[in-house]
């Protein structure tokens, strides 16, 4: 019954997610779980699974610096077009847009690969 729970989206109890993530049914973190691979290919929910497992973050800054590299600047309303619907169906908008911003901020700052050459309100990403 939790497991179906969970596949509806519907809020289960934090001692109850903590059970099903010992046994391995679930993935992600609380309150936002989605059924593992296993049990996603039993129940035929595999589009499912692939919808709201999240790449790494090498994946989507990879892509970041691919469209720089093809288009030379970005800004940040082309980074989001470029990634949002990309991005775990289990996160919400606001959620996704904040992981973009760390992921800019990741490539501007810890790995010094963009900068912003625009404003803090308009930003223009180019490569370093």
């Amino acid at each position: 019954m939790l497991l179906d729970r969970v596949q509806k989206q519907m809020l289960i109890s934090s001692t109850e997610a903590k059970r099903l993530k010992k046994l391995g049914l679930v993935e992600g973190r609380y309150p936002n779980l989605y059924v593992t691979t296993s049990v996603a290919e039993m129940t035929g929910d595999k589009t499912d699974y692939i919808k709201n497992r999240a790449f790494d973050n090498q994946y989507y800054k990879n892509m970041i610096i691919q469209f720089l590299e093809t288009y030379h600047s970005a800004s940040r309303k082309e980074i989001d077009q470029l990634l949002l619907d990309k991005l775990s169906a289990s996160l919400s908008e606001e959620q996704k847009r904040k992981k973009v911003g760390n992921l800019l901020t990741e490539l501007s700052v810890t790995d010094g690969k963009i900068r912003n050459d625009g404003t803090k309100k308009q930003p223009i990403w180019k490569l370093v």
